[in-house]
């Protein structure tokens, strides 16, 4: 009888996924107001998201593990300030694709949304949409 050696595939594993989403984990506490902006530039590019709330790691470790759960690879981590990080799966765990400050929190979501359809990723350093808490108030 000939040797089979058995392969996980990541992509089965139904108990830690649920639909092809982006995974958002975010530190306790994070401001609402950053998640929304994350959120509002997932839907804009039109991708599907699930929000969860992460152990008190940083930026970049929440976004890598996000990468990890993410059916599509492509995972979000947000520290408790607000500042974004977007991470691969296949990538290093100490190398996520971006990491912005608070303000520019949308440009988190557009980029891990142009990750998912393979449209090219916003320029952080070229773009000056920075939105603070009370612009985001005043645009509801």
């Amino acid at each position: 009888m000939p040797h089979t050696t058995r392969v996980h595939d990541r992509r089965t594993d139904s108990g830690r996924r649920n639909s092809p989403a982006v995974l958002i984990r975010h530190q306790p506490g994070t401001h609402p107001r950053r998640l929304r902006e994350i959120k509002a530039g997932l839907e804009e590019e039109g991708v599907l998201f699930r929000c969860e709330e992460g152990s008190p790691a940083d930026a970049v470790e929440l976004a890598y593990e996000a990468a990890q759960f993410s059916l599509l690879e492509v995972g979000i981590g947000v520290d408790s300030e607000g500042g974004g990080c977007v991470h691969h799966a296949k990538f290093l765990p100490e190398r996520p694709v971006m990491s912005v400050p608070p303000e520019q929190a949308r440009i988190v979501g557009h980029n891990a949304a142009r990750m998912v359809t393979g449209i090219p990723l916003v320029d952080v350093s070229a773009t000056t949409d920075t939105v603070t808490p009370e612009e985001t108030d005043r645009r509801r």
